[in-house]
Formats: structure tokens, sequence, C-alpha cells
């Protein structure tokens, strides 16, 4: 599903976040990334759904060749994906369930349909009976609730998360692993940045350091 070839990654200023790493992830895994902060997790993941582009190297998703997509065509490849960042990225001018309604009012879904999608997304998360707030009134694990409902919405094959649970206390934080793992067990590939051990159970682990896989 996944295939990284001698991929690399160098910022401006000469840093290299990515170093000639070569990895296969298949369809259906539960995979965490760890490693020190500035190990090169969320770069990777950036690459992956094509936030950034790589140096060097190849990235294939889904049999696409990512590291060459042409603009225009990354909104088709991100229908199959789910986003979800350490900071929410939230619309705070929208409440809760038209920020979930963003996905597929963008893929074009009628508003029966939409509606219908986001209803069933938030009630997944534990959070129907917020729709109608907005999201500043909501905690933090309410937060990143709902920036979940937003990713799985669309019913996504793949889900990438981004330190999903690094500005959570321990009881929310394994709230959002458990909800994780169902997702998992339904089918949907998950790739995971963390630099919580404590979080990591059931899953392949590759380890980062400096750039590199180590394991």
């Amino acid at each position: 599903m996944i295939g990284l070839e001698k991929v690399s990654k160098r910022y401006p200023g000469g840093h290299d976040a990515l170093s000639n790493v070569t990895l296969e992830i298949e369809a259906g895994e539960l995979v965490f990334l760890t490693g020190h902060s500035g190990a090169g997790k969320s770069t990777l993941i950036k690459l992956i759904a094509s936030i950034e582009r790589p140096t060097g190297g190849t990235i294939y998703v889904n049999n696409h060749n990512v590291s060459k997509i042409r603009r225009a065509a990354i909104p088709y490849l991100r229908r199959n994906m789910g986003l979800i960042f350490q900071d929410h990225k939230l619309l705070f001018d929208r409440n809760v369930i038209q920020n979930v309604l963003l996905p597929l009012e963008i893929a074009g879904y009628s508003r029966h349909d939409a509606y219908a999608r986001a209803r069933a997304a938030l009630d997944k998360v534990g959070l129907l009976q917020r729709e109608k707030a907005n999201p500043i009134a909501l905690s933090g694990g309410e937060q990143q609730r709902v920036c979940i409902a937003r990713a799985v919405v669309s019913r996504p094959t793949l889900l990438l998360a981004d330190e999903p649970t690094g500005n959570l206390d321990n009881a929310y934080a394994t709230e959002i692993m458990q909800m994780f793992k169902a997702f998992h067990q339904a089918g949907t590939t998950i790739i995971i940045s963390t630099h919580d051990q404590s979080a990591i159970d059931n899953g392949r682990v590759i380890h980062l350091e400096h750039g590199k896989v180590i394991s």
C-alpha cells in the first residue's frame, strides 16, 4: 500500500529531516512511528500525505507515485486519507458538525448524505450531542475527537495521525488510542507518530533516529 525507496528530505539551511529511508507498509497494518523530537516522524507523515515533497527518492501510495504527483491531483489522493494533527486545525468560525462536514462538501456529497455521515462520525467519537457547539467551547480531548471525526467521515482506507495524543492527559490519550484500535479492527490502515511509549500496543513499530530508520 505504501512504499518508500531511498527517501530523503532536506530543509532550507541544510537540515536533513530524513535520509535514505526505505520501508513498506501493507494495507491493514497499524504502525507506530517512534523516535526523539526531530527524528523525522512528522516529516514522514507529511511526505506520505503529499503535504511536502521529498528531496530525493520515491514514495508510492496505492500504486501512485506521490513524490511526483501534480498539485491538481493531490485532493483526489487525499480522498482515501484521513489526516489528524496535534494542533487539531479546526475552524473556530464553524460549529462542530460544520467542521466535520468540510471534507464531504469539498468532495461534492449531497447535503443529505453529508449530514448523515457527519452525524454518524460524531456519534462514533461520542460527540453527537455537541454537534452545534463551537470548537472553542470544547476541551482539548473533545477537540481532538472532532478532528478524528472529520478525518474518518469519508471512510478513508488510510489514517495518518501526527502526535495525536501529545497535548492530552492520560485518560484522554487512552480514549483516543482505543478509537484508533477500533478503526484498525474495521480494516483501516493506520500510521501514528508518537513519542509516548505507553500509547504503543499491538502494532508494528518503526523507530527513527536523526532521520534514519533504526528498527
